[in-house]
């Protein structure tokens, strides 16, 4: 009787010891739960933005063409600059002596280029067309590369259109366009931030190019410099091409 009783009490153990849930099994029923869990909880960062009101579109299209209207503002400062400076300092080395004693075949050349620049530059230069300022630039500064810019020149002291565009401010005129540059990105950059602080979510999904530029700033902003975001901003806005020309007051009607 007493070995048929612990005959009973060992078979009763191990029934209970092979039901027990092993790790392997604990695991996948912690898995599964999870997984349960998981799918009954929305994704975080998936839901989309709200769509963009009437509204926000309009006050999207009216920063836009503002923002549009500043690089054109900027472009053409920039260009007035060139001009101006590049024509005062090809007048003073046109009136140089040392430019006026050449006689050589290749140096009354190099002085007809400048003289031409000189009467182009004069025709445009207070009714600016951007093409016709480009063309004309391009004058000036095939010139330059040639005799200030060129490796080649730099030590060059028997060049003497390098030594007159040295003398008459060539290396000012550099630095004062950098510095123009300069204040010019600054601008944009703060003002294309101001215009992205501006916008709801849905916005600033309608602009994540734009986005992009200014988290990359301002991941980097301790050792990238401001200025080179201003223009890398204008670089991706003017790429893109705005989803509507004029702003929707309502609809079938448009603001010209």
């Amino acid at each position: 009787m007493t070995n048929i009783f612990w005959i009973f009490v060992l078979a009763a153990y191990l029934q209970f010891v092979i039901c027990l849930p092993t790790t392997q099994t604990q695991s996948g029923l912690k898995d599964s739960s999870s997984t349960e869990l998981n799918a009954l909880t929305p994704a975080k960062n998936t839901l989309k933005p709200t769509p963009l009101t009437l509204e926000e579109q309009n006050a999207i299209t009216r920063e836009r063409k503002r923002l549009s209207a500043m690089i054109a503002e900027g472009d053409k400062k920039h260009h007035q600059f060139l001009l101006q400076v590049s024509n005062k300092i090809t007048k003073e080395i046109l009136a140089d002596p040392a430019i006026n004693s050449i006689n050589s075949v290749d140096g009354k050349k190099e002085k007809a280029v400048l003289e031409q620049f000189v009467r182009d530059s004069d025709d445009i230069i207070n009714d600016m067309d951007k093409k016709c300022v480009m063309r004309v630039l391009k004058d000036f500064y095939t010139f330059t590369n040639e005799h200030f810019f060129s490796k080649n020149n730099l030590t060059n002291v028997d060049d003497i259109w390098f030594k007159a565009l040295k003398a008459h401010g060539m290396d000012q005129f550099d630095a004062d366009e950098a510095k123009l540059l300069n204040e010019i990105g600054y601008q944009y950059a703060d003002e294309f931030e101001k215009y992205l602080k501006s916008l709801s979510p849905a916005g600033r999904e309608k602009e994540k190019d734009l986005v992009y530029v200014q988290e990359t700033y301002l991941e980097n902003k301790d050792i990238m410099d401001k200025a080179n975001y201003g223009f890398r901003y204008v670089n991706f806005f003017n790429a893109q091409k705005p989803d509507e020309e004029f702003i929707v007051m309502r609809k079938g009607s448009v603001d010209m």
